[in-house]
């Protein structure tokens, strides 16, 4: 039984993102009546987090963490955080000794912030969890009755989380079962590329894309999990000219339990519905190509991956099953520059 692909679980998946949609919407605003200088304290706060976050990770997979390396990596974060503060507020040079003095100040100054976040995660909870009793996680691993824990930073890199992750975003998931097969993916604007196609070549059904090895769909109590969050200011100009900064809260559909496991059920999955292919645009690599995405607009984005196609770089599964073909790879209509 396909349980995961039941047309129930696709929508009460839908349903919960879209009510917390309309949290998020609602908890920004709440957020927007707050000072300038409320919003701008928070953001150095979080940006310093992530900034700890970030060197440590770099030594915590080669598990190498010692004191020596911590020194290493608060200075690290404290000279980034000193530019980062300059640069993006114009505000003058904090001598390096006094930072700690100054991120604590930062943290006092913002207390309004984060309670608000700390509700707005609280009302995430409960949104989810009134309606949606599991999660779910995604693994080439077959025949696993609990989850274990990892020790990893969450998407936002402004936590290191020792336990376990799971998800709750339907999109997200399937494009994690073609990850699953072949080990890595990249997404931008509705495009994933994966590292080679995760789909078998022999196709029995014009609603499902047959995979090359089955996957395995685990899922969970959601009780006890709470999401990771995630709190950015966007800029914005007053009508005088100066700068307007207003909150942007994000939450990607990742969630943490800190446990050392918890347990599980598992559904193989055979497919990937065809019907996927309305919602984004999949491609994989033919061998080792250079992608450099990050760097580019929408617009270049879209020339490279149609020159590439059309160069045989790139496999093209939306025109492969002609559905919902975006990229145009014809003569024709081909505006790349070589």
């Amino acid at each position: 039984m396909d349980k995961f692909f039941e047309a129930s679980t696709k929508r009460k998946l839908i349903n919960a993102r879209q009510r917390i949609d309309a949290i998020t919407t609602m908890y920004d605003m709440e957020l927007s009546k707050l000072s300038q200088a409320e919003l701008i304290y928070a953001d150095v706060v979080n940006k310093y987090r992530q900034l700890l976050i970030e060197s440590a990770t770099r030594e915590l997979y080669g598990g190498r963490v010692n004191e020596d390396f911590v020194r290493a990596s608060q200075t690290y974060a404290k000279k980034e955080i000193l530019r980062y503060i300059k640069e993006r507020f114009n505000i003058e040079d904090i001598p390096l000794e006094n930072v700690e003095i100054a991120i604590k100040g930062a943290m006092h100054r913002s207390l309004r912030v984060f309670e608000i976040v700390e509700r707005y995660k609280a009302a995430i909870v409960d949104s989810y969890v009134k309606n949606n009793a599991r999660l779910w996680h995604c693994s080439p691993v077959s025949g696993l009755t609990s989850l274990n824990y990892t020790i990893r930073e969450n998407q936002y890199l402004n936590e290191i989380v020792k336990g376990v992750f799971a998800s709750s975003g339907y999109y997200d998931l399937t494009n994690y079962i073609g990850r699953a097969v072949v080990g890595g993916m990249i997404v931008r604007d509705g495009v994933v590329i994966y590292p080679d196609n995760p789909f078998s070549r022999i196709q029995h059904s014009k609603t499902k894309m047959e995979l090359k090895q089955p996957i395995y769909m685990y899922s969970v109590d959601a009780n006890g999990f709470v999401p990771s969050v995630c709190l950015e200011l966007q800029h914005g100009t007053k009508e005088n000219g100066d700068t307007l900064f207003f909150p942007d809260l994000r939450f990607d559909d990742e969630w943490t339990i800190i446990k050392p496991e918890v347990p599980c059920e598992c559904e193989e999955i055979t497919y990937i519905p065809t019907s996927h292919l309305k919602e984004f645009q999949v491609l994989y690599r033919k061998g080792k190509v250079d992608l450099d995405l990050g760097s580019k607009s929408r617009d270049e984005a879209r020339k490279q991956l149609e020159k590439l196609i059309k160069k045989g770089k790139l496999g093209y599964i939306n025109q492969e099953r002609n559905v919902n073909v975006y990229f145009q790879t014809n003569e024709k209509n081909e505006e790349v520059n070589n």
